[in-house]
């Protein structure tokens, strides 16, 4: 099966190559030869903890087959994996050199198939033992129930993928490790994980004229807290003098639906804690249910624009009215920027989210792991081991191809030209939160405080005192399927 779909995948490229005029050569290595015009000298920097090695391997031109995800939204469709052709574009060129260099060191071909509902192909083939596909990139929040059933191999038990190495997201293989085992992770082969990191934007010229302290050095001296935001905000919000609250007027602050949740993370806040073998509920301990009501409090504040207000409703309608100097700070995922791309006269810059209060020492941005596929095997399947080299080398040719290229990418093509937004970045991407309480939305969990945003409601220790037994019930649930 897995030959079969390989021919057609092929056959589908040589067509699109043909109608483009070009020739078999210039999109794959030869049939007869890999891969030559990569120079051996592109070998990653990476940190004297952990050095990378290619194995001494010959894969023999084996087709190794991705299933990654398509999408109706582009925002949140694989573009990470493979690359027909070199076309002169950031991202699809760096895949395209990365993939040619991996293909000529280990002598294979990488291949994609984009599927909606991968979770889905994931149950039937290995129900019926079919290895189309060696390699599966289901949503995350996806993954969990799968590897819950069993479906999924152990990444640590594969001896071809180096999991210590920082071409892996350290932070997503010690969050997700369940039982003591990590059936998926994310690391630098992907970009959609960076994508989907939940951010905050600031208009520079409101910034400046109205006197305000540089965000970007409140960062660097982690005196870049909530209440810190508000007190910058709140004086800049002003009626137009009808009367009436809606998108005619100015804000400091905006507050997506989902930001009290990154509000809650990037305050040190957690839904769970993870020791990689068991679970514990987090959300309900008092130093939290503090840091809940402050949050809550800010975000339903008549100070702050929300959806709910008229003319705000649509995201559309937000990024105008920032773009047209209404709002200071905007609560949004970094792949929301692209909306800001032909904005004119606009200068703005990224943020982490902030800190509680100043005593914190690291940042934490949640990501959106439902928009945010991992990588992950099928269990006991003999496509495996060779599967697991190739991704491995993937993500760590990426360090230098594919990051290097999303940064250009972010910090160039959409405007943000300053050095320290790509400070900003290094910090964000450091310091992504992933928790499993928030993943698998354990009784609900996972939506509390968007619930009491839509409610308008600062209700906490009443609505979670009414969820806990069904929390307790749905992760004793879950984690009696991994122990099966």
């Amino acid at each position: 099966m897995k030959k079969i779909l390989a021919f057609l995948l092929m056959a589908v490229m040589l067509i699109s190559l043909i109608a483009c005029d070009t020739t078999p050569s210039e999109s794959l290595p030869s049939e007869s030869t890999p891969a030559t015009d990569v120079s051996d000298e592109t070998s990653t920097e990476v940190s004297e903890e952990f050095k990378y090695e290619y194995p001494a391997i010959d894969l023999e031109k084996d087709d190794i087959i991705f299933v990654v995800p398509n999408s109706q939204y582009s925002y949140y469709e694989s573009f990470e994996i493979f690359a027909a052709e070199l076309k002169d574009e950031v991202i699809n060129d760096a895949v395209f050199n990365r993939n040619a260099i991996v293909e000529s060191k280990l002598n294979c071909y990488i291949l994609e198939d984009k599927q909606f509902a991968i979770h889905e192909i994931v149950k039937t083939n290995f129900n019926s033992g079919i290895d189309d596909y060696d390699v599966y990139m289901p949503m995350m929040n996806d993954s969990i129930a799968l590897a819950a059933d069993g479906l999924l191999a152990d990444l640590t038990t594969l001896e071809g993928i180096n999991l210590d190495g920082e071409w892996w997201d350290q932070r997503a293989n010690k969050d997700l490790t369940l039982n003591g085992k990590l059936y998926f992770s994310t690391g630098d082969i992907s970009i959609l994980d960076n994508e989907c990191t939940m951010v905050m934007f600031f208009n520079k010229t409101l910034i400046s004229q109205n006197d305000l302290e540089n965000p970007y050095d409140l960062v660097k001296s982690h005196k870049w807290t909530i209440d810190k935001v508000y007190e910058m905000s709140k004086e800049f919000t002003a009626d137009n003098g009808d009367g009436k609250w809606n998108n005619q007027d100015k804000y400091g602050l905006h507050v997506a639906f989902n930001a009290p949740h990154s509000f809650f993370f990037g305050g040190g806040g957690r839904m769970s804690e993870n020791d990689g073998e068991n679970i514990t509920i987090t959300l309900g301990n008092e130093a939290f249910t503090n840091m809940i009501d402050d949050i809550m409090e800010i975000s339903l504040s008549t100070s702050v624009v929300t959806n709910n207000h008229a003319g705000c409703t649509t995201f559309e309608s937000i990024c105008d009215m920032f773009t047209n100097n209404q709002i200071i700070f905007t609560t949004f995922a970094l792949t929301d920027m692209r909306q800001f791309r032909n904005a004119k006269n606009f200068d703005f810059g990224i943020l982490p989210y902030p800190h509680y209060s100043e005593d914190q020492t690291e940042y934490n941005c949640l990501i959106s792991t439902s928009l945010v596929p991992g990588v992950c095997f099928l269990d006991g399947f003999e496509t495996t081991d060779n599967a697991a080299i190739v991704v491995d080398a993937m993500a760590y040719e990426s360090m230098e191809t594919l990051t290097d290229a999303y940064y250009d990418k972010t910090l160039t093509l959409r405007d943000l030209r300053d050095e320290e937004s790509g400070e900003m970045l290094d910090i964000i991407f450091s310091s992504r939160v992933y928790d499993i309480g928030y993943i698998c939305n354990w009784g609900g969990m996972g939506k509390i405080f968007e619930d009491m945003y839509s409610a308008k409601q600062n209700n906490f220790t009443s609505k979670f005192d009414g969820m806990k037994t069904a929390i307790d019930s749905a992760m004793e649930d879950t984690m009696m399927r991994f122990k099966d």
